[in-house]
């Protein structure tokens, strides 16, 4: 019988924690934003499809519609979303979309 050593160069690598609901292409959802005070004035972390920050004028509750989604290792999903009033596109991430248009409780989203 042969035993398994683990070498000492070897990190276990540990599952990253989910960050956000699920969405399927073509549902629509709401962007998660309940930001209060100073913090308000922050916009929604949403990028191109490079990954560059873009700026943006995205509100808590804003409806968006699903049009594709890439995974990413550490950052989790990122969704691309078409805002339904005006057809604007953008990428963003899982943990900034809810499914219902009011936030269950107000909470601080950390920046990125």
């Amino acid at each position: 019988m042969t035993a398994f050593h683990r070498s000492p160069g070897t990190r276990t690598t540990t599952r990253r924690e989910k960050s956000g609901p699920v969405f399927c292409v073509g549902w629509r959802a709401f962007v998660h934003w309940p930001l209060r005070g100073s913090a308000a004035k922050e916009q929604v972390p949403i990028t191109d499809m490079s990954g560059k920050l873009l700026p943006n004028d995205l509100v808590d509750g804003q409806q968006v519609e699903i049009l594709s989604w890439r995974p990413r290792a550490r950052e989790g999903v990122l969704y691309q979303i078409r805002r339904l009033t005006d057809g604007s596109e953008w990428w963003i991430g899982a943990r900034h979309l809810r499914r219902q248009a009011t936030a269950d409780s107000v909470e601080a989203v950390s920046g990125d």
